[in-house]
């Protein structure tokens, strides 16, 4: 497993016997992170062969750009879950040191997304991505307030025009790019075979910072057996969304199309209905083989879903479950 710099190892997780409950699966789970905003407004779910990627969802809006194309797919969402790990992990081991990540090689990194020697050109071309990619986050809170808050900014007679209250838009931006450095050695033998070795990530201190403050743990084994791209961010969705569910919350087809496979002016009308219907599969499968404690309706006119508080599927402090950076 990668290694960051720091002082001490003393309070890095160990693997727990997962065999405590024999109804338990053999199966080892980790937890990891994601940042929540990309669950609002994630990766493009495939190759856009784009310099720049924007998704809007409510009052949060993302832009990616990069010198060549965005971060994409099932292996890019994977190699952000750990990079974002390994960004919350070293906030409670060493906060005033950057994040640095060595690994031996390119298939230590592959071990520790679980993930086979064979798909090394798939993680080789995200590194290559998020190595130049920066994103812009924008978010939009709209209040209604009391303009009394705004003196030091308005003359009177404004303030006497505006009236008591106003309608208030912050507007909060900032571009964060996800590494600061990234090295490794190329070896090619006279076949012409090829071995990345002595690879070190360098997160940039912005990403590191605005992983620490806005990430959602996740379990990254079940976050990784999902095989499509938009089943994965539907799983993070739905572990984020039951954090804050007291009452039963219903969500319309059109706002769960419009955040996971948004459909534009040009598209073909059945397109939302299409787009719906391929949603509520993924969500079933997750409920199916991956998230059975998922309480969730479906409305039988197919205008939309309702979520129920479900039974969390990481608990705090649940020794079924290890740090995606343990020494596996």
């Amino acid at each position: 497993m990668a290694k960051r710099k720091t002082k001490t190892d003393e309070n890095m997780l160990i693997p727990l016997n997962l065999q405590e409950n024999p109804e338990e699966s053999s199966e080892k789970h980790i937890r990891s992170y994601i940042p929540s905003p990309f669950i609002a407004a994630a990766l493009p779910s495939r190759d856009i062969k784009k310099t720049v990627f924007i998704r809007k969802y409510n009052n949060v809006t993302m832009k990616l750009s990069s010198g060549s194309k965005v971060p994409f797919g099932k292996y890019g969402r994977l190699l952000l879950t750990v990079l974002t790990t390994h960004a919350v992990l070293c906030k409670s081991t060493n906060p005033d040191e950057p994040v640095v990540i060595n690994y031996k090689s390119l298939n230590q990194l592959l071990k520790e997304l679980q993930l086979p020697s064979s798909r090394s050109n798939d993680i080789k071309v995200q590194l290559d991505c998020f190595k130049e990619c920066s994103f812009i986050f924008e978010e939009k809170i709209v209040k209604v307030a009391q303009t009394s808050l705004f003196h030091d900014y308005l003359d009177e007679e404004t303030v006497e025009t505006l009236g008591d209250e106003v309608t208030a838009t912050k507007i909060s931006t900032g571009i964060i790019p996800f590494m600061k450095q990234m090295e490794y050695v190329e070896l090619e033998d006279r076949k012409g075979n090829q071995q990345h070795v002595g690879l070190t990530i360098v997160l940039s201190k912005d990403f590191a910072s605005f992983s620490q403050d806005h990430s959602v743990p996740i379990d990254y084994t079940v976050y990784k057996n999902i095989s499509s791209a938009i089943g994965k961010d539907l799983y993070a969705w739905l572990v984020y969304r039951n954090n804050s569910i007291k009452a039963p919350l219903f969500i319309s087809r059109e706002a769960l199309v419009s955040q996971f496979m948004p459909v534009d002016d040009k598209s073909h009308p059945d397109q939302l209905r299409t787009n719906y219907e391929y949603i509520k599969e993924q969500i079933k499968t997750i409920k199916q083989k991956y998230y059975p404690e998922l309480n969730i309706d479906f409305d039988k006119a197919g205008v939309g879903i309702t979520l129920y508080k479900s039974k969390p599927p990481i608990i705090p402090e649940d020794k079924r479950y290890i740090l995606v950076t343990a020494n596996l």
